[in-house]
């Protein structure tokens, strides 16, 4: 495999797209049901706790730097909680 492939960098886009296709799936079906004061809890609840991210960070957390690992569950559950965050406002009732 070319070493660009393990980069942090590459690694971290490959995650952020499966983060935008599961998100894009998840959160927007779901936000017709919020309620405008939950959404901090929805969002926290949907995102710090979901076991998505992880799963989408398993290559950079499998063997890679444990700097790799973090900034990408970092990254993917900042993108998660502003994603569900403003989504929610959206159609929160």
């Amino acid at each position: 495999m070319p070493s660009g492939a393990n980069s942090p960098t590459a690694a971290i886009a490959v995650a952020a797209v499966f983060a935008v296709l599961v998100l894009s799936s998840s959160v927007a079906p779901a936000a017709a049901k919020m309620f405008c004061g939950s959404c901090d809890d929805i969002c926290t609840a949907s995102c710090i706790y979901a076991d998505t991210i992880p799963r989408a960070c398993a290559p950079q957390c499998d063997g890679c730097s444990p700097e790799a690992c973090q900034s990408c569950l970092q990254a993917l559950r900042q993108e998660c909680l502003t994603s569900c965050g403003d989504s929610c406002r959206k159609n929160c009732t």
